[in-house]
């Protein structure tokens, strides 16, 4: 698990050679999304190829897909 600003990022096998990367925030607290508006206690991304695409997708995420 690395830490990423204000949130954790864990990357794990999911499936046959697939990677996810789930997005929680390092304080506890639910992570709002902004489109849809909604809250969630963790976010996962797409799968992907390998753990170091998933991390990177997850970093995008955090940094410009509207999570707060």
């Amino acid at each position: 698990m690395i830490t990423y600003k204000q949130y954790y990022i864990q990357r794990f096998e999911h499936g046959h050679r697939r990677w996810v990367a789930r997005i929680t925030r390092a304080d506890g607290q639910n992570i709002r999304t902004i489109l849809p508006a909604s809250e969630h206690a963790y976010l996962d991304t797409k799968p992907m190829a390998s753990a170091e695409e998933a991390e990177e997708l997850a970093k995008e995420g955090i940094d410009f897909g509207g999570v707060h």
